[in-house]
């Protein structure tokens, strides 16, 4: 991998912009910025210098890739997926790979016929802390477990036009979570409850969705897990997970402030969002996707589409019981 790889950056917002200047930073990549507004890729183009720009995905491809990022919007997922696979090029997409299980599962089957690595961005797998929390909870350290707590929180919602195309917050942002839960533990999450609320952004109960939300999971060991995720954290991004078990209670993710702290005050760090929180996790899972890329062998800790597909189901469920009034479902 001496002489780096040609990865295409598909999806040049925010997101690709992270990814592209994680991706110059491992080594003397050739990242390739297409997006649909073609000023938005030559932007990204000159602001990492290593990048040129492609008009479209079948470009990409007809030049030559040897990985593809796929960082477009959710509802772009499956066709550029598709067509990335299609043409053997190893793929990391950020979650969720699609938000029907039926295109899911159909995008995770072709990369399995075809042979072609697909990872799916649950990049909370590659963080230090819930690595380490996750080979202490499945090693037994803590005897068995009692209780999760996970907490997920942005600093402030995206744009409503880009929630539209990503489903609600339970498809969006405590998708991360149902993933989570399970990964910890290495357990199924089998019954969810789950309510909701538009407190701080009421504009958000016109398309179906929530700024505040709530859910308890039960396992398939009979273990409980309490999910909140949210919107509106003025007080800096926060993600944490804490396992209660037998023997004594664990913590990953930096704590937040003192509640009485305003923004910008001491105390612990006030994380902007995913990009500063997750950096270490984001450029861990880049350099192993490109290690597999380059034809090495499959990290473990990669996400995959059936992780994808797992997370999306119990979101799915958690709207259902949303709109039931927090009544259980099974996913």
């Amino acid at each position: 991998m001496s002489a780096g790889l040609r990865v295409g950056i598909v999806g040049c917002g925010q997101i690709g912009a992270m990814y592209a200047h994680h991706l110059v930073a491992l080594g003397p990549h050739r990242p390739v910025c297409v997006d649909a507004d073609r000023p938005r890729a030559e932007k990204l183009a000159l602001d990492v210098r290593a990048a040129t720009v492609a008009d479209s995905v079948g470009e990409l491809i007809a030049r030559g890739c040897d990985a593809a990022l796929v960082t477009a919007g959710t509802t772009a997922h499956p066709e550029l997926v598709a067509a990335l696979v299609e043409a053997g090029v190893p793929t990391l997409c950020e979650k969720p790979l699609a938000i029907d299980l039926g295109r899911t599962e159909a995008l995770g089957r072709l990369a399995e016929r075809r042979g072609v690595p697909l990872w799916v961005g649950f990049q909370r797998h590659f963080d230090p802390g819930f690595a380490d929390l996750r080979a202490r909870t499945v090693g037994s350290e803590l005897g068995r477990v009692q209780l999760l707590r996970l907490v997920s929180h942005d600093v402030a919602p995206p744009p409503v036009a880009r929630l539209r195309q990503s489903g609600t917050v339970f498809t969006d942002l405590m998708l991360h979570d149902f993933d989570l839960v399970q990964w910890l533990t290495g357990r199924r999450i089998v019954q969810v409850s789950a309510d909701g609320a538009a407190l701080s952004s009421p504009e958000l109960a016109d398309i179906g969705d929530f700024d505040t939300v709530t859910a308890m999971v039960r396992l398939d060991d009979g273990t409980l897990a309490v999910l909140s995720a949210g919107r509106w954290q003025p007080l800096g991004y926060d993600v944490r997970a804490e396992v209660l078990g037998e023997r004594g209670n664990l913590e990953a993710g930096a704590a937040g402030a003192s509640r009485a702290d305003p923004p910008g005050a001491g105390g612990a760090p006030h994380f902007r969002g995913y990009w500063d929180r997750f950096a270490v996790a984001y450029r861990a899972q880049l350099r192993s996707f490109l290690a597999t890329a380059a034809g090495g062998p499959a990290d473990p800790a990669a996400g995959t589409w059936r992780d994808s597909h797992d997370a999306l189901r119990c979101a799915l469920a958690a709207e259902r019981s949303a709109a039931s009034g927090a009544a259980p479902v099974a996913p």
